[in-house]
């Protein structure tokens, strides 16, 4: 834990607000939400709910606060020109199924909370705004603009921060952190492209298949309806498959099971809908399955000849997040992620010509970020997280994962998963502990200081 008391310290009286909050905060459900959204609610009622909350929060504590249209909440100390700029988000991905409590209501057990967005990211955003204040409170922040974004899109494409600063032409940070990932902090990140696969399918004994939450979660669940074959049942038991499944009248319903991961690094989870695309593909001898299950199922994009190292970034990663097939049209949501040692167009092209005959359309690009490890925002917050933490062993990250970092000039993500701990973020029992979120409050409010001093 902390080697510097002072911040510690100073944030040590905010600590029982910034659980409460986070408790009331959690308990809002801000899941991208399509059958709620309209004019008032763009990213649905949940997510607008939760902007809310934090509108209100910032407001009651002083802030000067604005929410552009329910889709960016913007938290201001003063109207200063140069600014540290905090990116954080008030969305969440869905919970799935498996959660031995409601996900929505946190719950304390042994130092730990569980609850969807105790790390990702409602937590980590709260630790930062309680650090903001008790620097705030305390009158110890310098002639700069602190500007704490709470965007509502993260998960979803990031469409909050494209408002704010491409629709809006909100100025960029002149320095900034995104408290999102990991420390100590991440100096690159991956390039992402998401891609749709569709095909009209000549699968005559299949009904509907159905599978996935995000694009950007591994499918932990896939559920199958077929026309009545016993002999497949004993075919699944024989090659101990992971499924249930109900007969009724001449049609058969099938679950596949797998378990759930960050998109991010699908090898760390087991896709459900590719296990059952596998079998149905051997079984039935269906060819489009089988080609699919070829293409699709390497974690690391090789299937489609878009696999890449980089001794920097790793590799790159492929992961089925969505599929949908009704009346034999097959759609397939991939979110990819690349190295820099590839460029994003070689990729997508690559890509596009490997899985013919499927149809492929390219739904967005996130280019890559790379900052250099001597650049004075990279050293900085290593500094500030060393000097809070005492850890001087633990290296800086290139990430698969993407953040705000990419949506604005000038920012990097800066925690809040600890190393060697995992708080299964997107996955089912997400959770972080008490003393890693109060340590992060002091932590944060170092890094605002120590970038102040750089501006």
């Amino acid at each position: 834990m902390s080697k510097n008391n002072f911040y510690q310290e100073l944030t040590k009286p905010y600590q029982a607000q910034m659980l409460k909050a986070l408790k009331e905060f959690v308990a809002i459900d801000s899941v991208y939400d399509e059958s709620t959204v309209d004019k008032e609610n763009p990213f649905g009622k949940g997510v607008t709910a939760a902007l809310k909350y934090i509108e209100n929060l910032a407001r009651n504590d002083g802030f000067i606060v604005t929410n552009y249209d329910n889709k960016i909440v913007e938290i201001l100390t003063n109207n200063e020109e140069k600014n540290i700029a905090i990116l954080a988000h008030a969305d969440v991905v869905p919970v799935g199924t498996g959660w031995p409590q409601d996900p929505f209501t946190v719950l304390e057990k042994d130092g730990t909370l569980y609850g969807r967005g105790v790390a990702d990211d409602k937590g980590p955003l709260l630790s930062a705004y309680y650090g903001l204040k008790a620097l705030r409170d305390n009158n110890l922040l310098g002639n700069y603009q602190v500007r704490f974004l709470v965007g509502g899109n993260e998960e979803s494409g990031s469409l909050c921060m494209e408002h704010y600063f491409h629709t809006l032409k909100k100025k960029q940070p002149t320095l900034g952190f995104s408290p999102d990932s990991a420390y100590p902090l991440t100096y690159a990140e991956k390039g992402i492209i998401g891609f749709a696969v569709r095909k009209e399918l000549n699968f005559p004994e299949l009904i509907s298949l159905k599978g996935g939450v995000a694009s950007n979660s591994v499918i932990e669940r896939c559920e199958v309806l077929l026309k009545e074959d016993l002999n497949l049942i004993s075919y699944l038991n024989n090659e101990g498959a992971d499924y249930s499944y109900l007969v009724k009248e001449d049609q058969m319903q099938l679950v596949f099971h797998g378990l759930a991961a960050h998109g991010s690094v699908p090898w760390m989870g087991k896709n459900a809908a590719l296990v059952a695309i596998k079998y149905l593909g051997e079984y039935y001898k269906n060819e489009d399955f089988i080609n699919l299950y070829r293409l699709y199922s390497d974690p690391r994009g090789a299937g489609v000849n878009a696999d890449a190292v980089s001794e920097n970034m790793g590799t790159n990663s492929l992961n089925v997040g969505l599929i949908s097939i009704e009346n034999n049209k097959l759609e397939l949501i991939i979110n990819y992620r690349h190295v820099e040692t590839v460029t994003a167009e070689q990729m997508k092209n690559n890509f596009i010509e490997a899985s013919k005959p499927f149809e492929v359309e390219v739904l967005g690009v996130s280019p890559l970020l790379f900052y250099p490890k001597d650049h004075k925002l990279i050293q900085t917050l290593l500094r500030v997280y060393q000097e809070e933490t005492g850890d001087y062993e633990t290296q800086i990250i290139a990430s698969g994962g993407g953040t705000y970092a990419k949506e604005a000039d000038n920012v990097v993500a800066f925690g809040m998963e600890y190393p060697g701990y995992d708080p299964i973020m997107h996955g089912v029992n997400e959770h972080t502990e008490i003393n890693q979120l109060t340590e992060s409050m002091g932590i944060y409010a170092h890094a605002i200081i120590e970038l102040g001093k750089k501006l």
